[in-house]
């Protein structure tokens, strides 16, 4: 059979004679078959965030990391895969699984990394609880499979449900548990589901909490369940398994639709009358605000009007007081005269004695008879006292 096939710059072509033999054969050529078939091959190509698988047909296995190319070679390859290298971010890691000469290693990988695994190396592949897709409220087996575990503070959302109290009321109570992992590879040695384990632990410790209490003392109680002291098999498990726990959240409880309903009604009856009692409160605390108020404006009524009158008061002594100065200064400027008066009077009566003893001394001087002068000067005298007996009289002659 006679043939001409063209083969294009860039390709590759297998070319099988009869009896089977096989050449290769690159582009750009044209070729003339004569009982000969021509096969084109594949080239598969990486980029560099990827690697190319590459099987052989003698049952090896090869991994050759991006940028890379490499043709099909229908001789030697039973098929050439292409796969993305495993990104890990800066909180992440991989558990990597290494065999070599009939032994296998393990080692942990921690990111930020971009990690292309060799032919005989493969990854832990995790397979823990996890919310079920048909209720996010429940946990359910293998619901999380991955590869990459988060080495960062994380949390997760668990109710602990059908709980009996004391007194054999069921509730569930809803908890946020925050939690970190410290030590992978005692992880990987004590535990094939962390989150399982938290589950029960949880639970356990919840059970314990709520068993010894009534469902009114429950109620009373739940802050506690946000206190890290309450989950001691939680804390104790899990520091075993190479986890830290941060801290639980309690969210709140569900308690039975029957129950549920008679809380619902005792909480509205005890915020009815919680806010009856506030109200009727709040309307004493006015009138007693009212009472107090009129007290005070008639304290300070009587303040003013005792004020008023004090200075009133004082207004009249400092009236009096100036009165009495006034008079005081009067008085003495009275008596300041009466005194000038006095002593001019005294002055002018000495003046005219001493006039006169001078005129008498000088009468006298001269011989006259001052008693005949003074006789004749008053012959008509004021009164005459005259006084008869031959005896000696006892006379006292008072003048007024």
């Amino acid at each position: 059979m006679f043939a001409m096939k063209t083969i294009r710059q860039g390709e590759r072509a297998a070319v099988w004679s009869r009896d089977g033999k096989v050449t290769l054969v690159d582009g750009p050529q044209r070729l003339m078959l004569w009982d000969r078939t021509i096969e084109l091959l594949t080239r598969h190509t990486a980029d560099p965030n990827q690697y190319l698988i590459i099987q052989f047909k003698d049952g090896h296995t090869e991994h050759q990391r991006g940028p890379a190319a490499v043709w099909f070679d229908p001789v030697e390859h039973a098929e050439i895969s292409v796969k993305s290298a495993v990104t890990i971010d800066a909180n992440e890691a991989i558990v990597v699984y290494h065999q070599h000469e009939g032994r296998v290693d393990r080692r942990v990988v921690r990111g930020p990394e971009l990690y292309v695994p060799s032919a005989n190396e493969w990854l832990h592949r995790f397979s823990w609880h996890g919310a079920d897709p048909k209720n996010a409220r429940r946990k359910v087996p293998h619901a999380l499979q991955f590869t990459k575990l988060r080495i960062i503070p994380d949390q997760m959302y668990f109710d602990v449900e059908e709980v009996r109290t004391a007194d054999d009321a069921l509730v569930c109570v809803k908890l946020m548990i925050f939690f970190e992992l410290a030590d992978i590879e005692r992880m990987l040695d004590q535990t094939h589901d962390p989150v399982a384990d938290f589950i029960n632990a949880v639970t356990a410790d919840v059970i314990n909490f709520t068993a010894a209490l009534t469902f009114e003392q429950f109620k009373e109680q739940t802050e506690r369940l946000s206190e890290l002291a309450t989950y001691p098999q939680l804390a104790e498990r899990a520091g075993r398994i190479g986890y830290r726990i941060g801290t639980v959240v309690y969210r709140g409880y569900h308690a039975s639709d029957k129950l549920q309903a008679m809380h619902d009604s005792a909480i509205e009856t005890r915020t009815r009358l919680r806010l009856e009692s506030e109200t009727e409160e709040q309307a004493q605390t006015l009138a007693d605000f009212k009472l107090t108020k009129e007290r005070e404006r008639a304290a300070q009524k009587q303040d003013m009007e005792q004020s008023a009158v004090q200075h009133q008061n004082a207004l009249k002594r400092l009236a009096h007081d100036e009165s009495a100065r006034q008079q005081q200064v009067d008085w003495q400027r009275e008596l300041e005269n009466t005194r000038k008066t006095n002593e001019l009077e005294v002055a002018h009566q000495q003046a005219l004695n001493a006039e006169r003893v001078a005129f008498l001394q000088k009468m006298q001087a001269l011989d006259i008879d001052l008693t005949r002068y003074l006789v004749a000067q008053y012959q008509h005298p004021d009164r005459v006292i005259r006084i008869d007996g031959s005896e000696r009289p006892q006379l006292h002659v008072h003048e007024n």
